[in-house]
């Protein structure tokens, strides 16, 4: 089950900041839009997700858009397009906003994203004499799905900074638009250099996606005897190797990190409901041992079962 972020997109006067909090039931963090005076609109995303999260932002105008991702795999859906692209960290996107809305669908993991969005008109009071260069370029985009790269050297130091910024005030604001200038440097560099190159090998394909979707149903339906990753491979018709990438791609984790969160949800939500034991729950979750059990338990959150009871006023069991 996906559950939905509405966020409305409202452009930022320079100088100011709005953000937007996730709830407690999704996950922990934020998403900050920015205003710079070069006209640059900054959106970033820096947060962990419970659970798989799909995030419609709304009223976008008509803008270039450059991001890089540093952290998490994201399911993106460009100009109402149905084709979908999934990219992983450490890639770097440029698009052209076409249409209001904009679908972004992750997986439960850290996310750490920077989108610069800028309008065409601005765009071009920023570049000036290479105005006409880069549109040359920029008119190259493919229609309604992103165009590719790695993130570099230069890139990933520069996002790092821009995360654990240290300073407060006009200082940051300061900070802030001198290492986003930077970044839309490194990137117009990249793409003047010709170095830029739409890479189909980058995103994954359709189908890819749709089989590492049935590989997740078939571990969230078998708990309690789920398939080896042989066995899941061949249900999912993909290379094991190919299931691996895919599913991580899609989900954000491994297939057995995927099995353990699927477990630990599904068993506390078996505890909430006051339906069965400690026991009972470890069993029907697929764990034979209440010790291997109860560390999962704990890692899920933070509590060991008998705490977790004891909090709900509930005698362990």
């Amino acid at each position: 089950m996906v559950t939905t972020q509405r966020i409305t997109y409202e452009k930022a006067m320079p100088g100011t900041e709005s953000r937007v909090n996730l709830p407690a039931h999704i996950g922990r963090g934020d998403v900050k839009f920015m205003g710079l005076s070069s006209g640059i609109q900054v959106k970033l995303s820096d947060f962990t997700l419970n659970v798989a999260t799909r995030f419609d932002y709304t009223d976008f105008p008509p803008a270039f858009g450059f991001a890089f991702f540093l952290h998490g795999s994201a399911e993106l859906f460009i100009n109402g397009g149905k084709k979908t692209d999934i990219v992983p960290p450490g890639l770097n996107a440029t698009y052209h906003f076409q249409e209001q809305t904009v679908r972004d669908i992750y997986g439960p993991q850290r996310i750490s994203r920077l989108v610069l969005m800028i309008e065409p008109r601005e765009f071009q009071a920023l570049l000036g004499e290479t105005w006409e260069n880069m549109l040359a370029t920029l008119r190259h985009l493919p229609p309604s799905r992103l165009f590719l790269d790695r993130l570099t050297p230069d890139m990933r130091s520069g996002l790092m900074q821009l995360i654990n910024c240290p300073y407060e005030g006009k200082a940051h604001e300061f900070f802030l638009e001198s290492k986003i200038l930077e970044l839309m440097v490194y990137k117009l560099d990249q793409l003047n250099a010709g170095k830029s190159r739409p890479d189909k090998r980058l995103a994954m394909k359709a189908e890819n996606i749709d089989k590492a979707r049935h590989a997740g149903q078939l571990l969230a339906q078998h708990l309690e005897a789920p398939p080896s990753i042989s066995e899941l491979a061949g249900q999912a018709e993909m290379s094991q190797s190919g299931l691996y990438r895919s599913f991580k791609a899609v989900y954000g984790v491994t297939p057995f990190d995927y099995l353990k969160h699927k477990r630990m949800e599904t068993a506390q939500r078996l505890l909430d409901q006051n339906e069965m034991t400690v026991t009972q729950a470890a069993c029907a979750v697929g764990y034979t041992s209440l010790s291997h059990f109860g560390k999962a338990f704990r890692a899920h959150t933070g509590y060991s079962p008998k705490q977790y009871l004891q909090r709900m006023g509930r005698k362990g069991r």
